[in-house]
């Protein structure tokens, strides 16, 4: 089989970070090599964080000794940052390059909106009230930019 790198030959590996690509599920494929020819790690770990609308800390995702992966469970409409290391012997190597990808937001939340209420102010101008919560997190999409409220005029 293949020589397993030591631990201290992580420090001689350098990896690239392929452009990703995003899939219609909200996931994304990710592909990397090896720069410099060496003796192949334990695995390989895909670091990955939220850059919009928030930043949040980095979550390690391990792809095994695969040189590519799939991210699932992202969040439309958000961009993450991705880079890749090699691990050995429960150390990790060098970070790769780093990319960055939008998640693509889909045409619509698959959901209205929760707990729509319809309420008469008692002002004789015929003026309503109308109040709502938005579509529950897992349905929004992508970031939901405003709401469209219509009547029939009656």
């Amino acid at each position: 089989g293949r020589e397993q790198a030591a631990p201290w030959d992580l420090l001689t590996m350098r990896l690239h970070l392929d452009n990703g690509t995003a899939l219609p599920t909200a996931a994304v494929r990710l592909r990397w090599r090896m720069l410099i020819p060496a003796s192949a790690p334990e695995g390989y770990v895909v670091l990955y964080r939220c850059l919009l609308p928030a930043s949040t800390s980095w979550v390690q995702h391990d792809a095994g000794r695969e040189l590519s992966t799939i991210i699932h469970a992202l969040r439309r409409g958000y961009k993450y940052e991705f880079k890749v290391r090699p691990y050995a012997g429960g150390t990790q190597g060098l970070d790769s390059n780093s990319r960055h990808l939008w998640i693509p937001e889909e045409a619509a939340p698959s959901a209205a909106p929760q707990h729509v209420t319809v309420g008469q102010v008692e002002t004789g101008n015929g003026t309503v009230v109308v109040s709502w919560e938005p579509p529950p997190p897992e349905a929004h999409n992508g970031i939901i930019r405003g709401y469209k409220v219509w009547g029939d005029g009656a």
